[in-house]
């Protein structure tokens, strides 16, 4: 079980956690063609479905995301972790009406700073489609950096994976110096 948060404030949004009255707005955005084009699909889930998860969601899988102007949800976000992820990958999905206004990039970043001090020991991650160029966009602002491709047997097969670089790892990870800054630090020392 994740420890709750009440809400996180950006400029423009707030996102807190998700309740059961979410269901129709989970449903609405998890069923909209358009909208999961480039974000693996439409669920096929009904609003019976997500009333039910949500009422039972132990994890931040579905976060909400308000508008601050008017209150209202423009988008869903969340931070996947334990069996969902090995380490804690960022998503966010706005609605069409919110695309293209910068919405997307501050609340990842807000995510990022949550995804520090919620999980300090997992390495911050992200996964988009090769053709999810606003995606992309937003995962390299967030400055992760390439990982590879996914591969599973699951819709996001062949998108592109992206991490913290080592540099930014949690200070609480140790990491080893490579064999040339060591070389470099016994160059110093002669």
């Amino acid at each position: 079980m994740v420890k709750p948060f009440s809400y996180v404030t950006t400029v423009n949004a707030r996102i807190r956690m998700s309740t059961p009255d979410d269901a129709p707005f989970v449903t609405a955005i998890e069923n909209d063609a358009e909208l999961k084009q480039l974000l693996g699909g439409p669920s096929g889930k009904s609003q019976e479905f997500y009333r039910t998860f949500l009422s039972a969601s132990e994890d931040l899988r579905f976060l909400i995301v308000e508008s601050l102007a008017s209150g209202f949800p423009i988008g869903l976000c969340g931070l996947l972790t334990g069996s969902l992820s090995d380490d804690c990958e960022v998503r966010v999905i706005l609605t069409k009406d919110f695309w293209g206004r910068g919405l997307g990039t501050e609340v990842a970043t807000a995510l990022k700073k949550l995804a520090a001090e919620l999980f300090p020991s997992k390495v911050l991650t992200a996964k988009a489609h090769p053709g999810n160029a606003p995606s992309l966009a937003i995962i390299s602002r967030l400055g992760l950096v390439p990982d590879g491709a996914v591969s599973s047997d699951s819709r996001d097969n062949g998108w592109l994976a992206f991490r913290a670089p080592l540099a930014t790892a949690p200070s609480n990870q140790t990491m080893r110096p490579t064999a040339a800054r060591r070389r470099e630090r016994l160059k110093d020392e002669l």
